[in-house]
């Protein structure tokens, strides 16, 4: 027998524990998008409450008790369900797990990511986070009720919230494999000639995204550890002195500050905003240059922009905590940057909307959407 002779690997190897980019981007979409859809079922489950309070919700009313009316406290546990399952298990996987793998490979030439195992691990990390959040709806305690800002000291003394923060230290995990393995390919497996402003606009994209993802995302997942600590050891890093809960002093040694936790979330989830926004950005120009069939118009101040724009959400994350008290000082700091980044945001939106003047435009249904997202974003 030949040592040439092709050797067909078995469905579970080629599609269930593949280290392909193009299957493990493929692994990404599908799960990201059933997630997608169990966060819809929530929302259409709370509005069904808003529209008809009282009223026993229909088809799946019977997991909610006898009479399958919505309580108050699972309505709380569909809330903070709902905002964490679209951000941190439906759009960032889409987003960066699914399209940056499968197609930052193919635009720079590589024939794979830098590190094929490092990938798969990265996505399977991802799949266990989520089955662990998704288990909570069936323990005994509940899900998560404590919003998906997880605010302390509400998040540390109410039920629920234990294997939210275990899931989200998997999905963080997940991020960090991911972004350092599409950071590293694109700086190390690009095809020759293929220098930094030949660089397909989506790939820029990419790689910004996984520079924030790479340099906010510790600092969330340190918190959500201590956090985890507050819960399960009695540490308390996030609790004051002084609590009362039910008319009783919280035995706890206190000293702990909420505010860390504030900051700490929200120095991760301002740049999530743009980590949700570039790779649409991204999809968008590379849509508008097909079909307008010439290069998008202003490729450096694009590029620029988004670097910039990069730059700028490390430093806007205290818009989020106005009423937290900060000083008049802190405040016009940070409400001096909150418009400063809307400069380069609005250099890609110009960007977009020239490419469109001389162009022979193509209608077709990807173009409409874009076109649709223009005014939109804008």
């Amino acid at each position: 027998m030949s040592s040439n002779t092709h050797h067909d690997e078995s469905f579970y190897r080629k599609y269930i524990w593949s280290t392909d980019h193009k299957i493990i981007g493929l692994q990404y979409g599908f799960t990201a998008l059933f997630f997608l859809l169990v966060g819809f079922t929530l929302m259409m489950i709370m509005r069904w409450q808003l529209a008809y309070p009282e009223s026993p919700v229909p088809l799946v009313g019977s997991f909610f008790g006898e009479d399958g009316i919505l309580l108050p406290e699972i309505y709380n546990s569909l809330g903070a369900m709902h905002g964490t399952i679209m951000i941190f298990l439906g759009i960032v996987p889409l987003a960066v797990g699914a399209f940056g793998n499968y197609l930052v490979p193919l635009q720079i030439g590589a024939p794979d990511m830098a590190f094929p195992k490092l990938n798969a691990a990265s996505y399977w990390s991802y799949f266990v986070g989520g089955i662990i959040m998704m288990s909570s709806f069936f323990t005994a305690e509940g899900a998560a009720r404590s919003g998906w800002t997880s605010y302390p000291p509400l998040s540390v003394i109410e039920v629920g919230q234990t294997l939210w923060l275990i899931g989200m230290i998997f999905l963080i995990t997940s991020s960090l494999l991911g972004s350092i393995n599409i950071i590293t390919t694109i700086v190390q497996l690009r095809a020759p000639g293929m220098s930094w402003m030949r660089l397909p606009f989506f790939v820029w994209s990419q790689f910004v995204t996984s520079f924030l993802l790479v340099l906010a995302f510790p600092p969330l997942e340190a918190a959500g550890i201590f956090q985890l600590m507050d819960r399960v050891f009695g540490t308390s890093f996030f609790l004051p002195s002084g609590l009362v809960v039910g008319g009783a002093p919280l035995e706890v040694s206190g000293g702990g500050s909420p505010l860390l936790w504030q900051h700490l979330f929200w120095f991760l989830a301002h740049p999530e905003v743009y980590v949700l926004i570039l790779p649409g950005m991204g999809v968008i120009a590379e849509v508008i240059a097909n079909n307008t069939r010439k290069p998008i118009w202003g490729y450096k101040s694009l590029v620029y922009s988004v670097v910039f724009l990069g730059f700028m959400s490390f430093v806007v994350w205290a818009h989020h905590m106005f009423l937290t008290g900060m000083g008049q000082g802190m405040s016009i700091f940070f409400q001096t940057t909150t418009m400063i980044i809307s400069v380069p945001s609005v250099i890609i939106l110009s960007c977009f909307m020239l490419s469109l003047w001389g162009g022979s435009i193509r209608f077709t249904t990807p173009m409409l959407f874009a076109l649709g997202w223009i005014p939109m974003f804008g």
